[in-house]
């Protein structure tokens, strides 16, 4: 059997499974970044959680937030807007006016409560939402002394978010994400609540998350009974919960947003607000399951089912 030198992410342990499994033989590189699959003749490569059966356009469409909404809107498919922002360096395309009036103009249409992020960012990270034009003009400076490009988009008050994994047109898993909270006591703290509820990267995760909505202190004890939640975002790898669901309409709508871009594996996002309306969050070329997994091991099975099918087409097994 083959060895892992990477043991910290379950697709590389899955895959190889995979690969004993089938007769096919696979190579390591780059710390098991990049993993090489061979049988009859036919050589595929995984890159961190890219597949190789995706076009490398599409993929770039995926991961650019701006360009895909864009063409989901364009496809009649319902997105949450994300509006593309060059950094004022880029000044030839820009324009010598600038940005700042454009954004101003954008957060006061959207209610003075907006999202700023960049345009190719992954797992919550470099997300602000802020409902100040100060707040604004922070997350702004930040964002650009990082990023070429950005994207600000309306703030929705959202009920619920899903994930969809896509795979030839037809949904293999769909899960809701849960908004992490605990529930006081009465006697601990919010901090004491937090460490006995999550741990490890989890923890810090959360910790980092709760103190910038700056609303309450970690050191606050909140009376018994009360909900508080640590986060603003679904994100798995800051505490949320992911929970297995099956819902007709969620699905159908993951898989016009994947056909809409031509990707084959995909995980598409999908937001439910407090009216009931969904719309696509976003599109990940690259399939992630790794939080998923580490939060339901009782589902490993069903995980690498779905990789085995990508392996198995991507090789034309």
């Amino acid at each position: 059997m083959s060895t892992i030198s990477n043991s910290k992410r379950n697709l590389v342990r899955i895959v190889y499974d995979i690969a004993n499994d089938h007769g096919i033989a696979i190579e390591s590189f780059s710390y098991d970044w990049i993993l090489k699959l061979s049988k009859n003749g036919i050589h595929k490569h995984i890159f961190g959680y890219n597949f190789e059966l995706n076009s490398a356009t599409s993929k770039m469409i995926a991961g650019d937030k701006s360009a895909a909404s864009d063409l989901l809107e364009a496809a009649t498919v319902a997105t949450v807007q994300h509006k593309l922002f060059l950094n004022p360096s880029m000044e030839k395309y820009v324009g010598s006016i600038g940005n700042w009036q454009h954004i101003l103009k954008f957060f006061h249409e959207n209610h003075q409560h907006i999202v700023c992020k960049p345009v190719d960012g992954t797992g919550g990270n470099g997300v602000f939402m802020v409902k100040t034009v100060t707040q604004l003009e922070q997350a702004i400076h930040t964002l650009f002394s990082k990023h070429r490009s950005i994207c600000l988009s309306p703030f929705y008050e959202i009920q619920k978010e899903y994930r969809a994994v896509i795979l030839d047109g037809e949904v293999e898993l769909l899960y809701q994400k849960n908004i992490p909270f605990v529930m006081a006591d009465g006697v601990s703290t919010i901090l004491e609540l937090l460490q006995g509820k999550f741990s490890g990267d989890t923890l810090d995760s959360v910790i980092t998350s709760f103190t910038n909505k700056k609303e309450q202190s970690l050191s606050d004890i909140p009376p018994k009974g009360e909900t508080i939640e640590v986060n603003w975002k679904s994100n798995l790898g800051e505490g949320a919960q992911a929970e297995i669901i099956a819902n007709e309409a969620i699905s159908t709508l993951a898989i016009k947003a994947a056909n809409a871009i031509n990707i084959r594996f995909c995980s598409v996002d999908i937001i439910e607000t407090t009216l009931g309306a969904f719309y696509v969050l976003e599109i990940n070329s690259g399939v992630m399951i790794e939080h998923f997994l580490n939060s339901n091991p009782q589902e490993y099975d069903r995980v690498k089912a779905i990789y085995e099918k990508a392996v198995l087409r991507m090789l034309e097994i």
